[in-house]
């Protein structure tokens, strides 16, 4: 996104769009992936020397659960987008889409949910404990801590 500088005033001007997904340069190794353009709606400002854009950026993306494994869709949103650009004299336009690419990354989970609620894998059996109980026993050793239980302190 190229906000030319000549069309800025003090007042502002609203800018609205979409670029790419591929701009978020995700790899195939990562647990999300792009579902459509990153959208954008800034207003931007020229308080001289400086280039203000606020507002706000988006992007629709598929994941996969990190506690069940399952594939969700959710939007990945920054509604305080807000940048400061140092204009250099006779600089005629200023690229905010290295920026609109940062504010979506940043607001990654470093943990992808298909919900907060998720109840993940049965830890015996491997079954999606969101589709209902398993049918493995309680372990009877006391579990993974189970050898704690017999210290005397």
């Amino acid at each position: 996104m190229q906000i030319e500088v000549s069309r800025v005033s003090a007042d502002g001007l609203e800018f609205e769009g979409e670029e790419d997904a591929s701009i978020l340069e995700l790899q195939s190794s990562d647990n999300l992936t792009p579902e459509g353009p990153v959208r954008y709606r800034v207003t931007a400002q020229v308080l001289k020397p400086r280039l203000i854009v606020h507002g706000e950026v988006e992007a629709p993306l598929r994941g996969e659960c990190s506690r069940c494994g399952g594939f969700f869709s959710t939007l990945v949103r920054d509604p305080a987008f807000l940048r400061d650009y140092l204009l250099q004299d006779g600089q005629k336009e200023v690229d905010i889409t290295p920026d609109l690419r940062e504010a979506v990354l940043l607001q990654l989970p470093a943990n992808p949910l298909c919900a907060e609620s998720c109840a993940g894998l049965c830890p015996q059996c491997g079954s999606n404990l969101n589709e209902g109980p398993c049918e493995c026993r309680p372990s009877s050793d006391g579990g993974r801590w189970g050898a704690l239980d017999g210290l005397r302190l």
